[in-house]
């Protein structure tokens, strides 16, 4: 027996007091799916469910966790934040399953799109240990009288069995050792995965398979998880040859070098691994991929030598500075009469496509601008704006002063979802203002944020790519000037390396056949034929303990520069390290107090 709620029939305000009186009947409520990142579903610990406007308080055991459920304009938006990072989503449904409350949601940016959440009791399940939620959202199918955690689970034990089977049978006298897909959170080993090496005397080599059945974030982070299991086999090897010779050298056969990686893959995650792994050091480790997916017998190997060329499309910049000409009248306009603290917060911007001019507060899209014979004006949050008319001029001024309030550094609640949402575009914001705090050696002439990089359907997982920041940098003694990629992160996030990889290997087609001079960027430069760099950017403590592990497998050619900023940088930015990286170890490394830093803050 279930009631449900279709999206739009019934108020936000009404939705929410059925959300929080569901949670207040639970013992111990939880969400699932959790946190992007995480194995197991959010806690929804409270004492008292926050007025509106306020955030929960949870007990101590789960300090640094949080929710919010309120009414922003209209809309209900449900927030949950803690140590993997926050997501946002807009409540349009809600379903009562017996126990359980469904709660049909948008992302934002993806309006179109629906994912399921449930709040449950956080012993109402039946399922296997460290059972992870897919990030796709609850598997919705219904009359299997199957929960979809315990389908999850059994979904994987079928896989793993099933791989182990092809690998016996495509790979005789080999021995396959501690295969599992049980996550394990300390090493970072995931169970969307089955792992496992298979050994034959002294030689050896790591494996990590990958369902079809597991969402699209698995997908793109299946290489980064391979490498961090072959990693730590190899770490683990060498500590165990160590620990046995040389007094018993014969056992330390049992523990041989492990060689490289196969990654057996379903064919919509070979096109993202492949690129990657196109511009890793085959000479370090061979990474060799396999086109499988049950019940195929054979697997199908997967030639890198046909990838790492990403063909990619660049929106030209005179696009963009034509619309924001086109426009500038219109935003005038727009601003006219209102308070100088909530103009002087207001940055137009043209978007990454150069369609619409952009509104912005610290990085945050408050409104767009469509251009037209009659311009048309959208404000709100992405995926829940609204069209601007006169009769709604006040409630613009409104929406509009709500995020300058709370979209400061000091703001008066720092679990508002103005201050949270889009955290990274609000680091970006206040980098571009001065790139040179990065490294002095950026140019800052040419400092180019969200540079839209499309490439063609073929590359599924690469379609649609935005780099942060786009540079040059000038080298002190030659003066010759060479690209760099700059890529943010502030969650942990073990992707890090290859997402900026992603990024850096456009950038390289893009240089190799001279498009950003036919696009209009860098005008006046002639940059060297040297591959770019790639910066990585997150606060200090925040990057992930596999980081310099992952990038010790790039090919030489792709330097790397890792910089540290201070975790209160919403305050001003601070760098708190700047390490130059050559396949994760370092050739340099400059701390604040050296004579290309000058003490200030962006």
């Amino acid at each position: 027996m279930r009631t449900a709620a279709q999206p739009g029939s019934r108020p936000p305000a009404d939705l929410r007091e059925q959300i929080i009186a569901f949670v207040r009947s639970l013992r111990k409520p939880v969400l699932e799916p959790g946190l992007a990142g995480e194995n197991e579903p959010f806690p929804l610990a409270v004492v008292a469910e926050p007025e509106p406007n306020r955030k929960s308080q949870p007990p101590e055991a789960f300090q640094g966790q949080g929710w919010r459920l309120e009414v922003e304009f209209g809309k209900l938006l449900l927030e949950v934040w803690g140590e993997g990072g926050s997501v946002v989503r807009r409540i349009e449904g809600v379903e009562r399953h017996a126990s359980r409350l469904r709660l049909w949601a948008a992302r934002p940016g993806w309006s179109d799109e629906r994912v399921a959440l449930e709040i449950r009791e956080a012993d109402d399940i039946v399922s296997g240990a460290g059972a992870e939620p897919r990030d796709s959202g609850l598997d919705s199918r219904e009359g299997s009288g199957e929960e979809p955690a315990a389908r999850r689970a059994r979904d994987r034990e079928g896989f793993e069995s099933d791989l182990v089977a092809m690998l016996v049978r495509e790979f005789p006298g080999w021995s396959l050792e501690r295969v599992s897909h049980r996550p394990d959170r300390e090493r970072c080993f995931s169970g969307c995965y089955t792992r496992g090496w298979a050994r034959r005397g002294r030689e050896a080599w790591a494996f990590l398979g990958l369902s079809a059945q597991e969402g699209p974030s698995a997908a793109e982070n299946a290489l980064a998880y391979g490498l961090i299991w072959l990693d730590w086999l190899r770490r683990r090897s060498a500590e165990v040859r160590r620990e046995r010779a040389p007094e018993n050298q014969a056992r330390a056969g049992y523990f041989p070098e492990v060689t490289g990686l196969k990654l057996l893959l379903p064919p919509e995650a070979v096109a993202v691994a492949a690129h990657r792994a196109a511009y890793l050091d085959q000479s370090g480790a061979r990474i060799e991929i396999l086109d499988w997916t049950p019940p195929q017998d054979q697997p199908r190997p997967v030639d890198l030598r046909d990838y790492g060329n990403v063909e990619t499309r660049l929106t030209p910049r005179w696009r963009g500075a034509r619309l924001a000409e086109e426009l500038r009248s219109v935003v005038e306009n727009l601003l006219r009469g209102l308070p100088e603290e909530l103009i002087g917060s207001v940055k137009a911007v043209a978007d990454p496509a150069g369609e619409a001019l952009s509104l912005r507060v610290r990085g945050l899209e408050v409104a767009r601008i469509e251009p037209g014979s009659i311009p048309k004006i959208y404000f709100g949050l992405e995926g829940a704006r609204t069209l601007l008319d006169e009769s709604r001029r006040a409630e613009f001024q409104e929406f509009l002063g709500s995020a300058v309030r709370w979209r400061r550094a000091r703001s008066a609640d720092r679990a508002h979802l103005f201050y949270r949402l889009q955290a990274e575009r609000w680091l970006e914001s206040l980098l571009v203002e001065d790139l040179g705090r990065v490294d002095p050696a950026f140019v800052p002439e040419h400092v180019y944020p969200q540079v839209p990089a499309f490439s063609g359907p073929a590359t599924r997982g690469l379609s649609r790519g935005v780099i942060d920041i786009l540079g040059v940098t000038r080298d002190r003694e030659s003066a010759s000037h060479r690209l760099a990629v700059v890529e943010l992160k502030l969650d942990e996030d073990p992707n890090l390396p290859l997402q900026g990889l992603d990024y850096w290997l456009r950038v390289k087609w893009l240089e190799d056949r001279g498009q950003f001079r036919e696009a209009g960027y860098f005008p006046g430069l002639t940059p060297s034929p040297a591959p770019p760099v790639l910066y990585l950017v997150s606060p200090a403590f925040r990057y992930h303990s596999t980081t310099e592990h992952v990038l010790g497998y790039f090919d030489p050619s792709i330097r790397v520069v890792k910089v540290g900023v201070n975790q209160l940088w919403r305050e001003g930015v601070k760098i708190l390290f700047r390490k130059t990286l050559k396949q994760g170890r370092a050739l340099e490394e400059r701390e604040p107090g050296n004579p290309c830093d000058d003490g200030r803050s962006v």
